[in-house]
């Protein structure tokens, strides 16, 4: 959500590229090795990993950009190791803010400081803030260089199907609709995936009472690139407050609702505007600041029984969601889009047997 008068993607910081349906009609039902759903992170970084390994790919997305908003901003060393590996870490380390620190505190006092492992010796720094929109935009710069993959941007896959050797995918955008079989698909289509719907595949685990607001702000403030934690603060009796310096002035504010609160009254811009301001207060920020974006979510741990189901392998949140402490969310689907790529594309060229794809489920 963005404040009144402002579009979905008419954003403080960053402009939002707009990306048209495939204009040429003809070849939209070849048959493709790999089809990719969802080009967020995670399904960007599976097709450029199995570029890597020489095996083309279609990537279907039924946005026409990027996903708004910060959401996942901390990308953990291991996950800029697989980014240096798909050529693509340049642009990561011009623009990312790296940190090691955190600190907590109740009520006012500062009770724990942190630092991760890290010395000279690294290559990446532990742990790198940067806005969602980036790491897309990145990838995608890396993507627009690699003729292995061709990406359909407003493109719904509406149904999915078993085919011999195959999976055949239904695909609906402005222009039409059309089929198309792939022999290997990549569900990376987020934690409501449609594709896990189609397949009639249900996520367990539990859902917590944890619900929390996500604000983006912008302001000049000094404190330097250290994840604050507070904890029963003054603005929220009770709950918790994470905060975090990203580029650009921008500074993520997490803070959790309190039982009865209600998601549609806190998400009013009024609300969260109130929220915010009292959040500051409790910083000792009195300088200005611009509201940017918002949205709520909820903590749960929810898993798939098997990430696998036939020729479809679910990949990120579709898989798995888990609560943003610790920053697993973006990090595992890196790593899970990483794991299956070249797992994929070893079977396909005959590196390795058919049973190496087993492996997928049990190490993610």
């Amino acid at each position: 959500m963005r404040p009144a008068g402002r579009g979905k993607t008419d954003s403080l910081y960053f402009d939002y590229p707009y990306f048209d349906p495939p204009a040429e009609r003809a070849d939209l039902s070849a048959p493709v090795p790999v089809a990719i759903v969802g080009a967020g992170p995670v399904g960007m970084t599976a097709a450029l990993a199995l570029a890597r390994e020489g095996v083309r790919s279609v990537l279907f997305d039924a946005k026409e950009t990027f996903n708004d908003g910060s959401r996942a901003i901390c990308v953990a060393r291991q996950s800029f190791h697989i980014l240096e590996r798909l050529g693509a870490v340049e642009p990561f380390l011009q623009k990312s803010l790296g940190w090691t620190t955190g600190r907590s505190f109740y009520r006012g006092k500062q009770i724990l400081e942190f630092d991760m492992p890290d010395s000279p010796r690294e290559k990446y720094r532990p742990m790198y803030n940067i806005e969602q929109q980036y790491i897309e935009q990145y990838l995608w710069d890396a993507i627009s260089r690699e003729p292995l993959i061709e990406t359909r941007w407003q493109s719904e896959v509406t149904a999915v199907s078993d085919v011999k050797e195959g999976v055949r995918l239904e695909v609906r955008d402005s222009l039409g609709s059309y089929q198309l079989d792939a022999d290997w698909v990549l569900a990376a289509d987020g934690a409501r995936s449609a594709i896990r719907h189609m397949r009639g595949l249900r996520l367990k685990g539990e859902n917590y009472e944890g619900r929390y607001v996500i604000a983006d702000i912008q302001m000049d403030h000094d404190y330097p690139t250290i994840r604050r934690a507070l904890f029963d603060p003054d603005c929220r009796r009770g709950g918790t407050v994470l905060v975090h310096k990203q580029p650009d002035n921008i500074w993520r504010i997490d803070y959790q609702l309190r039982d009865g609160e209600s998601a549609e009254e806190a998400t009013r811009e009024d609300e969260v505007r109130a929220s915010v301001a009292s959040v500051l207060s409790d910083l000792g920020y009195k300088g200005e600041w611009k509201l940017e974006w918002w949205s709520v979510y909820s903590a749960n741990t929810l898993a798939l029984d098997d990430y696998r189901d036939g020729r479809i392998f679910f990949i990120g949140d579709s898989a798995h969601i888990v609560p943003i402490f610790g920053v697993r969310g973006l990090n595992n689907g890196l790593a899970d889009a990483d794991n299956i790529a070249w797992k994929l594309a070893w079977v396909m060229q005959g590196k390795a047997g058919p049973g190496l794809l087993d492996s997928y489920t049990p190490e993610r």
